[in-house]
Parts: structure tokens; C-alpha cells; sequence
């Protein structure tokens, strides 16, 4: 039985594919863990490497060629193409703990959660130090399937430790905007938006790399690409307003307040020219007070530090130490 599809969304990924790909490559998961490689029009020797990969070990890898280098055309295309019960992505510059994934695919076996939250790890790309990041440290009871979706809002789960029941992903409609970057919070909120079960798992699965100047999420990346941060925080909460209530609801409501706020990070502290910040802003501004006055108090309080910073010309530096020295 397959009781996992993974999905590996690579773009001229050589330099770390291989390391990433032999972490499932484990006689343990054939058959039952299914790992889709997603090879979006690299020009580089990531297809080889992968159809290397499927040669080898066919009961666990498929390679899909893909003409388009769109991330999230991919991740729908795996969609289409699982066999798992459950779905999850791993980035090609992450890999996994492979004997972790073993005892999760066990225990997928007997799941019947919508989402399952796992551990992992945040690794830093220059020093190479560990963090681990555990949900029982944040108040998550493991082994625990339960409509009760406070937990979530306390431990804030981020796509490295999410997996989701595929059939939930297809009753729901679950697509992703294609050739848009920070889409990972359409993963995270659009299929949690119609959850009814969730389990966490003290199980640490996934090893995240930081510190890499060429990932969407640095610095230079979250300026120059910061209305795909807009396209996709629109779509999630006009998604979130249209759905019925449910038992996921207090927590996707949670995460949408937070995206309102973070977008004034973005524009206040990230673009370099700080007066076409504060224009943007301004924006932002006005759509959340029209479009969500019940939201716009929580999040006014972070605008209004924001806004204060950007006018003192706070370095960004000083706001990310200053952000780690409080908040972690």
C-alpha cells in the first residue's frame, strides 16, 4: 500500500539533488512511499540525476519532465499524479531523516487525520547549526487525532512539517497559482480551510536549509518579488471569506491576520527605497481596512511599529536582530 507521495519540485538543482533524493532511496519505503520528481525545465544535470534515481529504485521514484519551470503548476501536477493516502513536498535544497520517514510511514498506515504536523529541523547553510523545531515544546499533545484546531495557532506549523490526507486535496480543489513565488501559504491554508482532523507526530522528519542568499525568502527576494507576497495572501484570505465555518476556521483566521501584518514587514522594512515603502503601504493599508475591518485592529498595532521604524530608517539588520532577540 502507498501510503505517501512526496513531491520534489527541482529547478537546476545538481548541486544538491543527489543528497536530497538518497535520503528516500531506502528498500524500507518501496512501494509504499511514492516520490514524484518534478523536473521544471532545468538546464542543468537535475534530470539525470533523477532519472538516475527512477532507474535504480522505480518502486519509489517517478520523474515528470516538465516544459515550464512554474513551482506551483508542479506540486498540482503531483496532485494529479499521487498514489499516496498522504501528500507532502521536500524543496530539492532540503532532504529527510530517513529512518523518521520509515516510522512515519508506518504510522500513516493506521492515520486517518486531514492534516498530520511532524517535526523538523532548521539547518543553517553556512554554519551548518541545527534547531530543531518541535510542536510538543509549544503546547501539541502527539498521537492525538482531534478536531480541536487551537493547537496549530499556538505551535504556527509551516509547510516543512505538513502533510495532508490526498483526498482531501481533491475534494477541496487544492490548486496552486502557477509561476508565483511564496505560494508555500497557499499549501498551508488552502486545504487546512475546509480540515476537520488534525494529528501531530513527535516524529522529526525534515531537515530545512537557511541562510541561502538564492531561496525566494531572503532578504533581496522578499523586496524584488513582493507583489507575488500580495497576489497570494489575497487569494488565501478571499478563499478563507467565501468557505463555509468549520472546525479549522480559528486557526486559518489566526494565519490570515498574521499574512495582513507580515505584508507590512515586506513593504516597510524590505524595500530599500523606504518613501515607495511607506506609498505601498499606505495601499495595503486601505485594502485591509476596507476589505477586513474586523482583522485591521489586530493587525494595526504591527503597522504602526513598522511605520515608525521605516520613518527612523531602521537598517534591516538591526529589525531581523532585533525581531530574533524578542520573538526567537
Amino acid at each position: 500500500m502507498c501510503v505517501l507521495t512526496i513531491a520534489v519540485p527541482i529547478y537546476n538543482m545538481e548541486r544538491c539533488l543527489e543528497k536530497n533524493l538518497a535520503t528516500f532511496d531506502d528498500p524500507r519505503l518501496a512501494a509504499r512511499v511514492q516520490v514524484i520528481c518534478l523536473n521544471n525545465a532545468s538546464s542543468d544535470s537535475s534530470l539525470a540525476i533523477a532519472e538516475a534515481f527512477e532507474e535504480r529504485s522505480p518502486e519509489i521514484f517517478q520523474v515528470l519532465d516538465r516544459k515550464t519551470r512554474g513551482y506551483g503548476g508542479s506540486i498540482n501536477d503531483a496532485v494529479s499524479m499521487a498514489r499516496g493516502k498522504y501528500f507532502r513536498i521536500v524543496d530539492a535544497d532540503d532532504w529527510v531523516c530517513t529512518d523518521e520517514l520509515v516510522r512515519f510511514a508506518d504510522r500513516l498506515e493506521s492515520a486517518e487525520a486531514d492534516i498530520v504536523y511532524t517535526d523538523y529541523r532548521i539547518v543553517d547553510m553556512q554554519t551548518g547549526r541545527e534547531k530543531p523545531v518541535r510542536a510538543g515544546d509549544k503546547g501539541a499533545e502527539y498521537g492525538v487525532c482531534t478536531g480541536d484546531f487551537s493547537v496549530p495557532v499556538k505551535t504556527y506549523p509551516m509547510i516543512h512539517g505538513t502533510t495532508y490526507r490526498t483526498e482531501l486535496l481533491r475534494e477541496c480543489g487544492f490548486k496552486m497559482q502557477d509561476d508565483t513565488f511564496f505560494v508555500d501559504e497557499e499549501y498551508m491554508l488552502l486545504p487546512a480551510i475546509y480540515a476537520r482532523t488534525v494529528l501531530y507526530l513527535d516524529m522529526d522528519i525534515y531537515r530545512y536549509m537557511v541562510s541561502n542568499p538564492a531561496q525566494s525568502t531572503s532578504p533581496q527576494n522578499r523586496s524584488r518579488l513582493q507583489t507575488h507576497q500580495e497576489r497570494v495572501i489575497k487569494r488565501v484570505a478571499e478563499e478563507f471569506a467565501r468557505a463555509p465555518e468549520g472546525p479549522s476556521t480559528p486557526f486559518v483566521r489566526y494565519r490570515v491576520t498574521r499574512l495582513l501584518g507580515d505584508r507590512f514587514v515586506v513593504l516597510l522594512m524590505y524595500v530599500e527605497d523606504r518613501k515607495e515603502g511607506r506609498r505601498l503601504a499606505k495601499q495595503w493599508e486601505k485594502y485591509v481596512r476596507s476589505t477586513w475591518p474586523d482583522l485591521w485592529p489586530q493587525v494595526s498595532g504591527k503597522a504602526r511599529i513598522l511605520y515608525l521604524l521605516n520613518a527612523v530608517r531602521l537598517p534591516l539588520g538591526a529589525y531581523l536582530r532585533l525581531k530574533e532577540a524578542f520573538l526567537g
